[in-house]
């Protein structure tokens, strides 16, 4: 009898540490949480993600450009990648970028890409965008030489490449990463922007 009270004991202990795990609000559908949905449950902000992530957004300086950065009407955020053809996380993650965003747009999720090359070498760049058709195109700096100065000026010292910057709907600056960027950043990024 005491085995079957011990036993009694601990299925109520667990019950009710599995209630103490729901979200507040939450009714409990019957399906244990498993650590992705706790992952995926929890509110992430733009300064856990960031280097740079001023509050209130600040307004964004492009850099010299060999054409115009094009307004992104219908957007709430603009989503620009600073890569390289010579840095090889940057061409990595190009792949990863483009389909993500290309998810969230069949979402009618109001996000654009607009990828920006460093390279001082402009024809290498738009040959290799011009090889990928599935990547937007690129804008091009008018210096490439300008890139660690342009960098250093959005907080992010030195500005290795790759770089990622969110901008909201009036192109002011929300976010400012240096490195390579995951999946699972993406995931976190997006839940930031669309909590």
């Amino acid at each position: 009898m005491d085995r079957l009270s011990a036993l009694g004991g601990w299925a109520a202990l667990g019950l009710l540490l599995l209630a103490a795990c729901e979200q507040p609000g939450e009714a409990h559908t019957g399906r244990a949480v498993g650590r992705v949905d706790a992952v995926k449950m929890k509110r992430v902000s733009l300064k856990e993600l960031c280097d740079v992530a001023p509050d209130p957004a600040e307004a964004f300086h492009w850099p010299k450009l060999t054409s115009p950065a094009q307004a992104q009407a219908g957007t709430k955020y603009r989503w620009v990648n600073v890569w390289a053809t010579w840095c090889k996380p940057c061409v990595e993650e190009l792949p990863l970028l483009t389909r993500s965003f290309s998810d969230w747009q069949k979402k009618q999720q109001p996000l654009t890409l607009t990828l920006l090359s460093v390279d001082s070498d402009a024809a290498a760049a738009q040959r290799f965008i011009a090889a990928r058709p599935e990547l937007p195109r690129s804008l091009l700096l008018e210096d490439a030489s300008a890139a660690t100065s342009w960098l250093s000026e959005l907080g992010l010292g030195a500005g290795t490449v790759p770089v990622h910057v969110v901008l909201d709907a009036q192109d002011k600056l929300l976010c400012a990463r240096s490195g390579a960027i995951s999946a699972q950043d993406l995931e976190r990024f997006h839940r930031a922007l669309f909590p």
